[in-house]
């Protein structure tokens, strides 16, 4: 899975992984989030992880639930308010309130430890499971807040994995609809906030990028090629895709996303020419 990856046999025990893989992990810094000291002025946070060279590390059922768990169970211990968060396949977002940025540090540190000794166990390896740092974005505002939230419950929707934020299982947005503690705290912090944040009744819009929340080049290749991937299955594609095929997604990618046609073509390892051909013909 990587120049990173050592493969261990089976006599290897559970404590031996654990040991190593805590080793390993205090030696990356994963507790410091990209946060410049005059950005914390703020109790709500953005953060989003990442598998290890943009690995599919939640791709499976029992990790996203794996790593839901730890979420909602680590939130307690460190007095953290988890408003809003979805597990993709190979990424998770996750909007939260803190009145302790260290907590937060400490939080984020423990959940990625957990699940990056449980899926080393389970996958009988050792070694790096997320990138050395976890992205944090502090949100300064009412609207990037409400913002915020639509982005991280529309992840799955935009990435064509369910037609509405109803459907994904793997987000607390079932909870969120329900509960009035989260609601309570946006309420305490602002004001004019209404306890019904509305959100769009139908997903035919296009799918735009051009968002406070994906504002780095490599956080839009991590969507496009969620989206790619869902289309693949979709359309029952295999690797060795025929011209017809390539003409086809790549339409139907331009019509659904704002992408621009450099970071298509190198996300699908095309020439920006061919991109260009494809959309022409």
């Amino acid at each position: 899975m990587g120049k990173n990856v050592i493969t261990y046999t089976k006599l290897i025990n559970l404590n031996q992984l654990l040991i190593i893989s805590n080793f390993l992990f205090q030696r990356r810094i994963l507790s410091m989030p990209r946060v410049a000291r005059n950005q914390t002025e703020t109790s709500f946070f953005h953060n989003m992880t990442q598998g290890i060279n943009k690995e599919y590390i939640f791709e499976e059922k029992r990790y996203k639930k794996k790593y839901m768990e730890l979420l909602q169970k680590e939130a307690n211990e460190f007095n953290i308010t988890l408003i809003a968060f979805t597990i993709m396949d190979n990424h998770a977002h996750i909007l939260l309130y803190t009145e302790n940025i260290n907590n937060m540090s400490l939080f984020m540190k423990r959940i990625n430890e957990k699940f990056a000794m449980y899926y080393n166990y389970i996958n009988e390896r050792v070694g790096i499971v997320f990138r050395n740092r976890y992205k944090s974005q502090p949100i300064l505002s009412e609207k990037q807040l409400l913002n915020c939230i639509r982005y991280i419950f529309y992840n799955p929707v935009r990435a064509k994995m369910v037609l509405s934020p109803e459907e994904y299982i793997y987000s607390n947005f079932q909870d969120f609809k329900k509960k009035d503690e989260t609601k309570n705290i946006l309420d305490e912090i602002y004001k004019k906030i209404s306890h019904s944040i509305e959100f769009p009744k139908t997903s035919n819009e296009k799918l735009t990028l051009k968002s406070d929340f994906l504002d780095i080049s490599e956080d839009k290749e991590i969507f496009i090629k969620e989206f790619i991937k869902n289309y693949e299955k979709e359309h029952n594609l295999t690797i060795c895709r025929n011209k017809k095929d390539m003409e086809n997604m790549v339409k139907h990618i331009k019509k659904e996303v704002n992408v621009s046609n450099i970071l298509l073509a190198k996300i699908l390892q095309l020439s920006k020419s061919t991109i260009v051909n494809y959309l022409k013909s």
